[in-house]
């Protein structure tokens, strides 16, 4: 079950290992275990299976009801490249330019196919405004017959119906071509520039009809829209050509216009001749600069040294130069020579040297006015060459302005030729176009033609009856486990041992299964260990007497209690077939202490008023009076007696303690039946008198939370709980018990009679 990993229980453990003592577990598993769903499913499986197969048969038939439809196909081959007229070239952009424009044009034609414009075509085409698929007025027949015969079956509820209006003729056709434009598919074929055209109908002789008209169409209005383009492109082109002409020559009436204004004849030839002239005057410019500097820096130097002694003056570069002044400048120094003799020799006041000095004064005066016009001759040398360089800047400048006028001029000259050039090109592209354009080929081809025609088609497509059913029966697959997975959620019961061990804390001393119909054949359940010792039941028994066993092995456990939740757990079959399978071992008494509703005397056959329990501890009988013996066995059985008005009192009573006491001196096991734990407090009371304790629990019948308070009312008290019994086990319902099945059980039931067999001849206690 699924919330068996989900509710926690809270209840303290007794056990012998821990000293009894109390400890909190949390029962709860949170990890995901797929065999826990596939066991639900396992045991539910006929319910599953059950639904799914009657919802595949209700799929089945309503497939089978359903009307057939049939599909037909056409294939066109699309040619992109003729897309359209067009009055220049078709790919300006190259090939990504095309691939583009080439998928545009498809998905328009797939938009075409679909339009109601050519729906319209087809249906005029073939006549379809009176088709029964496709006329509105003839569906209206079928639904004016069922509402007469509601009419018939509830006369109230149509008293006010009347018959529907007629249909105009333009909704019917407004109909027709709705629905048929609904029946039609177009997609283009991955990697190519085919298109598929699909037609679904009821009938598949229509279908094959329509998918060819639609094909048929299709190139029709292609051919129609053709024509249209072409007449459109060619007045189109006629116009274009008559302005592109005038445009012509308005620019080259504007061209000629200017040049006439301008005086423009050969304006490479002036353009060429202003350049030579700006380049001669800027090379005579540079020359007239250059010499302008060089005597500027001359006349610097003299009018610097103007003033000076006419020797530092006449020493100048620029002054020797001059040949007069060289010649002065000769006659100076011998004149100084002369008068220097002369004073050396007379005197400086001879009359002699009077005369030199005049000489000398008179040479030194004709060399300063040399030394004077040199310097006057070098500025006016200076004042020349700066004027003509001033006189070439000046015309250069002019010529630059003219050159400049010119340039502007050119200018102006070449965008009109340009305009003119591009006019003339444009109008020379579209008449060549024009030229080239054959109007008749163009309108008589197509861009489209049929690859494959349509045919009739042989199967339906729809419905897929399989596919179908194959749907229904594995939703109903699913719905189905959900269903039990849901219902195993809801139900609290406890289903097998691991849901014993899960809930309870306790081990599984061992699986009881339920006795159908065929165990019960072979005795009652309570003599089923003695009647039928190779049964399935039997062997389970053994297997709580071997737990049992096992359980004390280091304590003995003598005095066993069997206890239950509720009435009806089959806590006393238990308890008599434990009882017949310990005394094949060992001296056993089974005493009936459930005061309140005692069956174990009724059940071994024993007189219904025979003495027991509470007649021995009310002293009324003498004990051994109350022990009778199991014929065949070697269990002896201490009956409840007469119900007594007060069971717990007789059970809590020191009388009772001692008799027990008395008891087990005499038998080496005492198995007692008590009263269920949860509905009465005769086992809390028992189970402080008892060595060990065993939980019988029914499977797929005792909800777990009763089993849950139970066992812990029973740790309250401190009972020795070693373990539960799960009684009334479907094993048709498991999979599995254990790692056993329990038809495995039988193979080891002959063995199991000779051992017992053994014991019995050896007279051994057994």
């Amino acid at each position: 079950m699924i919330n068996r990993y989900e509710d926690q229980l809270e209840v303290p453990v007794d056990t012998a290992a821990q000293g009894r003592e109390a400890v909190t577990v949390t029962a709860r598993s949170d990890a995901f275990n797929p065999a826990t769903y596939w066991r639900i499913l396992f045991r539910r499986w006929p319910q599953i299976v059950g639904l799914a197969l009657a919802i595949g048969l209700l799929a089945g038939l309503v497939a089978q009801s359903l009307e057939p439809l049939y599909t037909a196909s056409t294939t066109l081959l699309i040619d992109t490249s003729r897309r359209g007229f067009s009055p220049v070239d078709k790919d300006p952009a190259g090939g990504w330019y095309s691939f583009l424009a080439g998928q545009t044009y498809l998905e328009t034609q797939i938009l075409l196919l679909k339009s109601q414009a050519l729906a319209q075509s087809v249906a005029e085409r073939l006549d379809l405004w009176t088709h029964p698929e496709f006329d509105p007025r003839q569906e209206a027949p079928r639904r004016a017959r069922f509402r007469l015969s509601l009419r018939g079956l509830l006369p109230d509820w149509f008293e006010s119906d009347q018959d529907p209006a007629p249909i105009a003729k333009e909704d019917v056709h407004r109909s027709v071509v709705e629905a048929l434009a609904g029946q039609v598919q177009a997609s283009v074929l991955p990697e190519s520039e085919m298109i598929r055209v699909s037609v679904t109908s009821h009938d598949p002789e229509l279908a094959a009809r329509v998918a060819a008209a639609y094909a048929d169409a299709y190139i029709e209005f292609g051919l129609e829209t053709r024509l249209e383009q072409v007449k459109k492109a060619a007045g189109w082109l006629t116009g274009r050509l008559e302005g592109l002409r005038g445009q012509v020559d308005s620019s080259e009436r504007k061209l000629q216009s200017y040049r006439e204004q301008q005086g423009l004849v050969d304006v490479k030839s002036g353009l060429d001749l202003t350049d030579r002239e700006l380049g001669d005057l800027a090379a005579r410019l540079v020359e007239a600069r250059a010499k302008r500097d060089g005597l500027a820096n001359e006349f610097d130097q003299v009018r610097r040294l103007r003033d000076l002694a006419s020797a530092e003056l006449s020493s100048n570069p620029v002054v020797i130069r001059n040949s007069t002044v060289q010649a002065l400048k000769t006659e100076e120094v011998k004149a100084e020579r002369a008068a220097a003799e002369l004073a050396e020799r007379y005197g400086a006041q001879h009359p002699k040297m009077a005369a030199a000095r005049s000489d000398l004064n008179t040479i030194r005066a004709k060399l300063r006015f040399e030394i004077d016009n040199t310097v006057a001759g070098v500025k006016k040398e200076y004042d020349i060459a700066k004027s003509r360089a001033d006189q070439l800047q000046q015309e250069l400048d002019a010529m630059k302005s003219r050159a400049q006028e010119v340039s502007r001029k050119t200018f102006t000259l070449r965008s009109l030729d340009r305009e003119v050039e591009t006019n003339r090109q444009l109008y020379e592209v579209f008449m060549k176009r024009f030229k080239e354009t054959d109007l008749g080929a163009d309108v008589e081809s197509t861009n489209a033609r049929v690859i494959d025609a349509a045919r009739v088609p042989r199967a339906p497509i729809e419905p897929r009856k399989a596919r179908i059913v194959g749907i229904a029966v594995f939703l109903a697959l699913v719905l189905g486990a959900g269903l039990a997975v849901l219902e195993d959620y809801l139900d609290s019961t406890l289903k097998d041992a691991e849901d014993v061990e899960l809930y309870t804390q306790l081990p599984t001393l061992g699986t009881v299964p339920l006795l159908g119909r065929r165990g019960l054949r072979k005795g009652r359940p309570e003599r089923i260990f003695l009647d039928s010792p190779k049964s399935d039941f039997a062997e389970a028994i053994r297997t709580v007497r071997t737990a049992v066993a096992l359980s004390g092995l280091d304590n003995p456990q003598r005095v066993l209690l069997v206890t239950s939740t509720v009435p009806g757990e089959g806590k006393t079959t238990v308890a008599i077939n434990l009882a017949a399978a310990l005394g094949q071992l060992e001296r056993v008494l089974l005493v009936d202490a459930d005061l309140r509703r005692s069956s174990v005397a009724l059940r071994l056959g024993l007189p219904a008023q025979a003495p027991g329990l509470s007649n021995c501890v009310a002293g009324t009988t003498p004990l051994d009076e109350c022990i009778h013996p199991l014929e065949g066995t070697n269990v002896h059985v201490l009956p409840a007696g007469v119900s007594p008005p007060n069971p717990l009192e007789i059970l809590s009573s020191q009388r009772f303690e001692k008799t027990l006491e008395e008891l087990a001196q005499r038998y080496d096991r005492i198995v007692l039946d008590s009263a269920p734990a949860q509905a009465v407090s005769d086992a809390l009371v028992l189970s402080r008198l008892c060595n060990a304790v065993v939980f019988v629990v029914r499977a797929d019948a005792t909800p777990r939370q009763l089993v849950q308070l139970a066992v812990k009312r029973l740790r309250r008290v401190d009972a020795h709980l070693i373990g539960a019994v799960l009684n009334h086990f479907d094993n048709a319902k498991s999979t599995r018990y254990g790692s056993y099945r329990y038809g495995r059980y039988r193979r080891y039931s002959y063995a199991y009679r000779g051992y017992t067999q053994y014991y019995r001849d050896s007279g051994k206690p057994g």
